[in-house]
């Protein structure tokens, strides 16, 4: 497909890798105001009211202020700018720069999925770093058992799904237009990058949903990985890199199996649930990429 082909040479296949920290387990060693004084104005002299609205140096003094909020908080600031740079990037890579803003944003979504489930089940986590031209990142610390695990990372492909699928539903509503040119390609390339993030290896979303299931689907996964790098087009810097921290994982995974096995203590009913829920997920997936290829405007196809 052209626009897969076109993902893959300009290696925009980005990788979601939930950083853990080195607390966690040997698995996962790899977050004046311008008074203007009203001076008395004579009665025989007419007064013109100024016309309300900012003035240059009331925008100044907030975009001022706005820039020390983010720098007295330097999580905040460093999604604000890696964001940007991102956006900036991907524009390029695009030749359009809302379809890069708009990239952006599905990224983002993606991460937010992570960032929610972890703090609902009480796992510290930064926000977002975006990695312009390969992706994006939550620091998070580490689960306390392989069934959170997989809460964590199969709800970024959740969110991510659901944004997709919006904009597709947008995008039939508004046909032969700009915004629906534009609306059909990112549901065309959101649904792709959360499809191409359930491939069942470590550091990708899938290979932390079925780990919870069986530590040999990062087998299946690395094997998978490295059929796409060798006999598709499917080969960039970032599939490289996928395979290469896949093998490790894959092989840090089974010595955490043995070195940690509490950890992976999951009840059937439980892998049941989740490797259910992964399915239907890839289907959708599979299903909204194809019916949205014909989508794709030619200007990123």
């Amino acid at each position: 497909m052209a626009g897969d082909s076109k993902a893959a040479r300009l290696g925009i296949l980005y990788v979601v890798a939930d950083i853990y920290p080195k607390n966690g387990g040997p698995e996962y060693h790899a977050a004046d105001y311008g008074y203007g004084t009203s001076r008395p104005v004579q009665a025989d002299i007419p007064h013109r009211q100024r016309p309300a609205g900012p003035s240059r140096s009331g925008l100044a003094a907030g975009a001022l202020a706005l820039l020390g909020l983010i720098l007295k908080i330097p999580a905040l600031g460093l999604t604000l700018i890696s964001t940007l740079l991102a956006a900036l990037v991907y524009a390029q890579i695009f030749g359009w720069w809302a379809f890069g803003i708009g990239f952006v944003l599905l990224i983002l979504i993606h991460e937010s999925g992570h960032l929610i489930a972890a703090r609902l089940l009480g796992i510290g986590a930064s926000l977002p770093i975006m990695l312009p031209g390969l992706g994006a990142f939550v620091n998070m610390d580490r689960p306390r058992t392989v069934t959170e695990e997989a809460q964590t990372a199969i709800a970024g492909p959740i969110l991510g799904t659901i944004a997709s699928a919006a904009c597709y539903l947008a995008a039939l509503s508004m046909p032969n237009t700009y915004w629906g040119g534009l609306l059909g390609g990112l549901a065309y390339f959101g649904f792709l990058i959360n499809l191409f993030n359930l491939i069942p290896v470590t550091p990708l979303d899938g290979g932390r949903v079925m780990s919870v299931v069986s530590k040999w689907f990062n087998v299946a996964g690395l094997i998978l990985a490295a059929v796409l790098l060798v006999l598709t087009e499917f080969r960039s810097f970032i599939l490289i890199l996928i395979v290469i921290i896949g093998a490790l994982s894959t092989w840090q995974r089974f010595r955490s199996t043995v070195a940690d096995p509490a950890y992976y203590e999951v009840p059937a009913s439980t892998k049941w649930v989740v490797g259910g829920l992964y399915l239907i997920l890839l289907l959708l997936l599979v299903l909204g990429t194809d019916a949205t290829h014909s989508l794709l405007p030619a200007r990123v196809g």
